[in-house]
């Protein structure tokens, strides 16, 4: 009996130390600090967001960030209790972001989320995707600007499409053939454009049919827009043709071979372009020829008109022309491979010109190479000069490149496909441009386009080809 109840005493004091001196169960990592970090921003550039706790227990800790747009980041590797840690993320622009924190210690106890941090994106940074629209073929045509700022151009799915400036397609238009041809807007607003169809066309700004135009042969060519409202165009019919705003034939011009190349209008109106005969051709307003040169092989490249009438034209012999006002040669330089891109002239008088060679040139005036950037493929995009010396250009390598005006890289943007097309920049600083991916892209950009002698493929946001333009 006495042996019994010694044995019941030692398991009372057992059970009693059992109880009460025996350690408690895991603690989780206490509540993580507010992250801390940027407050506002542009879209498309990572943010660093910086957080810590301690763990009760002195267990290395591990994190995860809650970014505030249903999506979390992976757990973090594990770190000393109390130590900080930091990770960054980049956002979509036009929204504000709630960004929290936990932690979780050694044995996956985790903690409770964090107190937000707010962070504001407005406008994304240079080169971010704003947005893009798939079309159902590759696009050549380069986009033209309306004043109430419609974006127009043409895709190889034989249409012709108008959007507003926040991506939603405003009308599509549809011709009989692929549309290469880039739009021109005229001083009523009316969208002028051909396709291979054979049409030059006369849309009104609600998509309708105003009238159409028959050639004898495909319409690549972009019209141009005179300063008395004559519409100048090419056909590969071999002819460049003048009509009235109503539609009806003016005049036209028979050269000896298919006119892609699209017409640039000097201030005193004279008409410029090339053909596939070889020739660089300046006519009168009349028709009467004023002059002709004659290169080793044709013209596809259109025109660029420097401040001192000075005609540059790029040709499918490889060379970079320039020919004095009066037709007679100035300087030409010779590429590595033909060129199909157009001039772009800065406020300078640095000549811009892409080659199938691969490379991106910047020319002096005096005809002499002031550097060249190389791409991954050959470009036939024209650049497109903006007013803070950004140069942009498209190449067969998928990129749209934005280059310093030293010819450093400042940034690229992907696409899905070649890009054929020349880019344009809006006044709210949107840089659109098509793809051969059938996709079009609105892209943020900075600045506006440069006040300079001709800064992008036919002038000016309304695509007029003529000096002076409709900015």
């Amino acid at each position: 009996m006495k042996l019994f109840c010694k044995l019941m005493a030692k398991g009372a004091i057992l059970c009693a130390l059992l109880f009460i001196g025996c350690p408690k169960g895991n603690k989780p990592p206490l509540t993580p600090a507010t992250p801390s970090g940027a407050t506002s921003g542009q879209g498309g550039i990572p943010y660093s967001f910086t957080t810590s706790t301690t763990d009760p227990d002195n267990d290395s800790i591990s994190y995860q960030f809650d970014w505030g747009n249903s999506d979390t980041s992976d757990w973090s590797a594990y770190v000393e209790s109390g130590t900080s840690i930091s990770m960054s993320k980049s956002f979509q622009p036009n929204a504000q972001y709630s960004i929290k924190a936990r932690a979780k210690d050694a044995k996956n106890e985790p903690s409770d989320w964090s107190s937000e941090h707010q962070i504001t994106i407005t406008h994304g940074a240079p080169g971010f995707m704003k947005w893009r629209y798939q079309t159902g073929g590759g696009i050549w045509s380069s986009p033209a600007l309306g004043s109430d700022n419609t974006i127009y151009f043409g895709s190889e799915d034989n249409n012709i499409y108008a959007f507003n400036a926040d991506g939603s397609l405003k009308w599509s238009f549809a011709t009989d053939s692929n549309v290469i041809s880039s739009p021109s807007i005229g001083f009523n607003g009316t969208i002028y454009i051909g396709s291979e169809d054979s049409y030059l066309y006369a849309l009104n700004a609600d998509g309708s049919l105003k009238w159409k135009y028959q050639t004898g042969n495909m319409v690549r060519s972009s019209p141009a827009i005179g300063f008395d409202s004559t519409i100048y165009f090419g056909s590969a019919d071999n002819y460049l043709y003048a009509l009235a705003p109503d539609g009806t034939l003016k005049w036209r011009y028979l050269t000896g071979a298919s006119i892609t190349s699209s017409p640039a209008i000097g201030p005193d109106s004279t008409i410029y372009f090339g053909s596939e005969d070889n020739y660089v051709y300046a006519l009168n307003p009349d028709s009467t020829l004023k002059w002709r040169y004659q290169a080793n092989y044709g013209f596809w490249s259109s025109p660029g008109i420097g401040s001192d009438g000075t005609v540059y034209i790029g040709s499918l012999d490889n060379y970079v022309y320039a020919i004095n006002p009066d037709g007679s040669l100035k300087w030409r330089y010779q590429t590595g491979y033909t060129v199909y891109s157009s001039p772009a002239i800065g406020t300078d008088g640095t000549i811009y010109i892409a080659s199938l060679d691969e490379y991106i040139y910047a020319l002096n005036a005096d005809g002499s190479l002031k550097w060249r950037f190389q791409t991954e493929s050959g470009a036939w995009s024209t650049p497109m000069i903006g007013s803070d010396g950004t140069i942009w250009v498209g190449a067969g390598d998928n990129y749209l490149y934005a280059l310093a005006n030293d010819g450093s890289l400042k940034w690229k943007t992907e696409t899905g496909g070649d890009i054929m097309s020349s880019a344009t920049i809006s006044t709210d600083e949107t840089v659109y441009v098509g793809s051969m991916d059938g996709y079009f892209y609105a892209i943020y950009g900075l600045g506006q386009i440069a006040n300079a002698p001709w800064p992008k493929f036919r002038y000016d946001r309304k695509n007029n080809g003529r000096v002076g333009g409709g900015f």
